[in-house]
């Protein structure tokens, strides 16, 4: 009884440390290069993003399987050595990598391998698919020397599928994890999560089969806290993602992140506000899924900015919504260009939203690099777990998307207000969203306009109440410095400015003189359909090149009457395409195919 009260007393303690803000101490009291709110996060799953020592992948035709995307391709911690200046070069200053604990070779069903690190075997080595525990500390120390800071992906909740169902033995016995943690009685045993909106199923039950490690049981807690407090100290990590975060006790988070010494941010894979945010009271941050499910349907389904309006407005509910982890991609849900048609456009403009909204944004690898993970959504599924983690295409820095989110680095390294300012709405339709980001110390202050529309918007946005930028000075647009606004007297505040943003894009504004930029200009591929289908019906376009396909058409967008477009930015400027509209996505135009060149636009009339 006396053991159980002094664990609550010191539990308290450590929950009051982090509502005063000390949820941890010794690496972050002494030194600045733990995570924070200055960072922008690069997220890799190491297995899937370079090859740099083929000795390491493992068994041919048993764990390793090129090509099938749910076992082991092969990338490795020296892959991400090899490729440091490539991650640099971008802008970001720290990489979130996989789970280094050694995993699992198969699932119980053989139907997947641990590669993505979520099957834990071992708490306390590495996994040799990606390195030794010495490899591991080189890819960390040649992170820091380039600048770059590298984040844990912690798995406290649960080991890899050992105890079949609510079994509390292992069977056979030689299948079990590695000591100390093979003892069936530091686990819940009370099956999978049936009901994800169930809090106590999400704390006491398996997440799909994966074995519920109880840390109300002393033992396994510290046991936990042990094997990871030798990572970061032998390793020299600067922070913690804790996976599954929602299926842990909440006073555990606490304890965990104090025991680990550096801020920890959690995986709570709920679009509630109310429920995320709770949990910003025992650690340091959190992934924003709120905001995620709201931007993607914005952004990649071109859906009205009043859901998202409403989700900031409840920002006072956390502890600090500077500190949340903003994201477009990840590794569990489908590809960002799955989702919206593979428009580069709507990708840029989300990523604007990204690298401007109040928070740390984190890009997924290969987001820079247009991944589009298959091209066809699976996540209504369940997880999304297969085509969104492909090989790395290409380390192209010529690649559009990549050249945007790298303006997109320079502009929030420049800027602290984007860093450290409040976020505060000036304007909000169903296509327009603006708003101020303003350190209200310093008066540094940027201001944002989005046009989620697809053709140009011309509004007029009061400034806030709390804006000091005076009537009469000039505003530049950061993603293309030839655009200017002028601040001016009216609207309800007494200052307003008059913009005109084009269909699809953002404005990035700033007082002063910031030197000339002008964004790459694409290579656009244009399809125009000239054709009446009448009344409620659509005109779809299949073709022979991605983003086209043959067996499903792409729907195109209604311009007039009798006016369908498609653009593409994927086809090579010059490379043909062979494409044919249809009705519905059912019924072929008569005759035969169409052609299209990258990079140019064509007109077609045609009959069906």
């Amino acid at each position: 009884m006396r053991k159980n009260w002094l664990s609550f007393v010191l539990g308290l303690t450590l929950i009051v440390s982090v509502l005063l803000g000390n949820g941890f101490t010794s690496k972050a009291a002494t030194t600045s290069s733990v995570i924070d709110n200055n960072d922008i996060v690069y997220m890799i799953l190491t297995d899937r993003f370079y090859d740099g020592d083929t000795s390491n992948n493992g068994t041919l035709g048993n764990e390793y399987r090129p090509g099938q995307l749910k076992y082991t391709q092969g990338g490795d911690w020296q892959g991400i050595i090899d490729k440091i200046q490539y991650i640099k070069n971008l802008g970001v200053t720290a990489i979130w990598i996989s789970p280094p604990q050694k995993n699992e070779l198969l699932s119980r069903d053989g139907k997947e391998s641990g590669y993505h690190g979520y099957f834990t075997h071992d708490f306390n080595s590495t996994d040799p698919h990606f390195g030794s525990k010495a490899k591991l500390k080189e890819l960390v120390d040649t992170a820091h020397a380039n600048g770059i800071k590298v984040i844990l992906d912690a798995v406290p909740n649960h080991t890899a599928d050992y105890l079949n169902g609510t079994a509390t033995s292992y069977y056979p016995s030689s299948y079990s994890p590695a000591p100390p943690f093979n003892n069936p009685n530091w686990y819940h045993h009370n099956g999978s999560i049936a009901d994800y909106n169930n809090y106590w199923e999400l704390v006491n039950k398996d997440m799909g089969g994966l074995d519920d490690i109880n840390q109300s049981n002393i033992d396994a807690k510290n046991a936990i806290k042990s094997a990871y407090k030798m990572w970061i100290d032998d390793i020299g990590f600067d922070g913690v993602r804790v996976d599954a975060a929602s299926s842990v006790p909440k006073p555990f988070l606490t304890e965990f992140q104090s025991h680990l010494g550096v801020p920890t941010f959690g995986e709570i894979f709920n679009g509630s506000v109310d429920f995320v945010s709770d949990f910003q009271n025992y650690q340091w941050g959190a992934l924003d899924f709120p905001v995620f499910f709201a931007a993607r349907e914005i952004f990649a389904h071109d859906a009205g900015f009043q859901n998202l309006k409403d989700i900031l407005d409840q920002d006072y509910k956390y502890q600090d919504p500077k500190k949340l982890v903003t994201f477009l991609d990840n590794h569990d849900r489908d590809r960002f260009l799955c989702l919206a048609d593979d428009s580069y456009q709507k990708l840029r403009l989300g990523m604007t939203f990204l690298f401007t909204l109040r928070g740390i944004p984190d890009v997924y690898y290969g987001t820079e690099q247009a991944h589009f993970g298959g091209g066809v959504p699976t996540e209504y599924t369940g997880i999304a777990n297969k085509e969104n983690r492909e090989m790395m295409s290409s380390f192209d820095e010529n690649n559009i998307n990549y050249k945007h989110i790298k303006r997109l680095t320079d502009i929030r390294k420049e800027y602290d207000a984007l860093r450290n300012g409040t976020q505060r709405e000036m304007w909000c339709d169903h296509f327009v969203y603006s708003y101020s980001r303003r350190n209200d110390t310093t008066g540094d202050e940027v201001i944002t306009v989005i046009n989620n529309g697809f053709d140009s918007s011309t509004r007029a946005i009061p400034l806030r109440s709390e804006s000091t930028i005076p009537v009469g000075t000039e505003l530049t647009n950061l993603l293309n410095t030839s655009q200017k606004v002028t601040v001016c007297s009216g609207g309800v505040t007494g200052k307003q400015i008059n913009v005109n943003v084009a269909g699809k894009e953002g404005m990035i504004l700033v007082p002063g003189t910031p030197a000339s930029y002008t964004p790459p200009t694409p290579v656009v591929t244009k399809i125009r359909v000239h054709y009446n289908v009448g009344w409620g019906n659509y005109l779809h376009v299949r073709g022979n090149n991605y983003p086209l396909k043959w067996d499903k058409g792409r729907i195109m967008r209604n311009i007039s009457s009798d006016v369908w477009e498609f653009e593409m930015e994927r086809i090579p400027q010059g490379e043909t395409v062979q494409f044919k509209p249809l009705i519905n996505d059912g019924t072929w135009s008569t005759g035969n195919n169409y052609t299209v060149t990258g990079g140019q636009t064509v007109d077609i009339y045609p009959n069906f």
